[in-house]
């Protein structure tokens, strides 16, 4: 905000001449701060009071030094595992007549993908029903000719022959009915052999390649799926951590996308052979998904730490004590702040960490055992300190801009009548 400070016109009575004239013009901040001053984090002391601390739900914890699971921290990605990806294929000729499902799609074991029209179909179908009339006939003529055997009217090669005839028959729709559940499986079928491709496994459809009126040919890949509720984290370990790892291990693994969110769960598979070019070793930990959406999704890059079982003496923190202040390094080092209380006082220190577990972070540098540090109501202070920073900070600067915008206002009131009053003599 400005203030604009001019003088008025003057009238040259004994001439009649209007005499306009500008005397000065001054451009005054009248605050040294507006309505849209920024509210930043100001990493200062801050003193507050027991009643303001208790209001502010600040707690603080001592910092000791104790033994700890060492852990090695490496990166990688979300990988499907093979055994839950899935193919669906037809195993007969046949022509696409309408398709239930489209990408990205959930599928359950039993559900239809597609509806498929097939000649081979239709006629195994006829087939079975044939071959249904002469098993009938078959029988028929078997029962009758065992009854006239019993009762010696009948001579035995005839009733063997109808035996016979009633086994073969019966062997053929048998087979019939085996070929038509292979390829169209347990469902009922129309007279023109149309029938439902379905799923037999639980996923999501990924890939589909087929269309509506599309004649489709034996084993053509028509939809792929995978189920990704369990999915393996992918990565690799320096070959001086070889002998730290096994099956079973516990592993956490963070994602980029969801810093707020970790996934745990252990080593399912450690490799055998060593990379000769990067001298690391793979190694694969088995995760649930999210069960409120499939966070966990392959491809998905991710910092994985496992924990070895081996102990080493450290300091560690709760993961709310730490204000973040920049961005994480290539090596997984974090640089932080954190408040440190002394007295009445809380002091921002700065301090570097890594990542230990969901809950807790390995102190590199900046802390010492014995110190009290805040571990909750960090952000509170930080924040609330910043805004009582602002307040105080307008109120000099607003005085000393006002009584310099009085003095040169005076100055220039008077300047203007002095030139006004000497343009009116001319």
């Amino acid at each position: 905000m400005f203030l604009w400070l001019m003088n008025g016109q003057t009238y040259g009575y004994a001439t009649g001449q209007t005499h306009w004239y500008a005397t000065t013009c001054f451009m005054l901040p009248a605050y040294a701060h507006g309505d849209n001053y920024a509210l930043e984090p100001n990493f200062k002391k801050v003193t507050s009071e027991e009643s303001a601390i208790k209001t502010l739900g600040i707690k603080t914890q001592k910092v000791i030094e104790e033994n700890i699971d060492e852990i090695i921290k490496t990166t990688g990605q979300i990988e499907a595992i093979p055994n839950n990806q899935f193919d669906i294929t037809s195993s007969v000729e046949g022509k696409v007549k309408t398709i239930f499902v489209n990408l990205g799609d959930e599928v359950k074991p039993g559900q239809p993908l597609a509806e498929i029209q097939s000649a081979t179909i239709a006629k195994l179908a006829s087939d079975v029903n044939q071959f249904k009339a002469e098993v009938e006939q078959a029988k028929n003529t078997f029962e009758r000719e065992k009854l006239l055997f019993e009762q010696g009217v009948s001579a035995k090669k005839e009733f063997d022959a109808a035996k016979a005839m009633y086994a073969g028959v019966e062997a053929k729709l048998n087979a019939a009915q085996n070929s038509l559940r292979i390829l169209a499986g347990n469902m009922e079928l129309s007279s023109d052999g149309t029938f439902n491709l379905r799923t037999q496994k639980r996923g999501t459809i990924f890939e589909r390649n087929i269309t509506v009126g599309q004649v489709i040919n034996v084993n053509q890949l028509l939809f792929r799926g995978v189920d990704i509720s369990s999915v393996w984290a992918s990565a690799d370990i320096y070959e001086k951590d070889t002998g730290k790892v096994e099956k079973e291990l516990k592993a956490i693994v963070f994602l980029d996308t969801y810093p707020d969110k970790f996934f745990e769960g252990k080593l399912t598979y450690v490799g055998a052979v060593i990379n000769k070019d990067t001298r690391t070793l793979p190694v694969k930990a088995t995760l649930k998904n999210s069960p409120n959406g499939l966070i966990l999704r392959p491809g998905a890059f991710v910092q994985m730490i496992i924990h070895t079982g081996q102990k080493k003496k450290s300091i560690v923190i709760p993961r709310t004590a730490l204000l973040e202040i920049d961005k994480e390094g290539t090596d997984g080092k974090h640089m932080h702040r954190v408040y440190l209380k002394k007295g009445k006082s809380f002091i921002p220190r700065k301090v570097e960490v890594e990542s230990h577990d969901s809950s807790t972070v390995e102190v590199l540098s900046g802390l010492m055992s014995g110190e009290d540090i805040v571990v909750q109501g960090a952000y509170q202070l930080q924040f609330g300190e910043s805004k009582e920073n602002e307040h105080n900070h307008d109120k000099p600067l607003f005085n000393i801009t006002y009584i310099i915008s009085i003095l040169l206002i005076v100055i220039a009131l008077i300047f203007g009548l002095y030139l006004g009053k000497k343009i009116a003599k001319n």
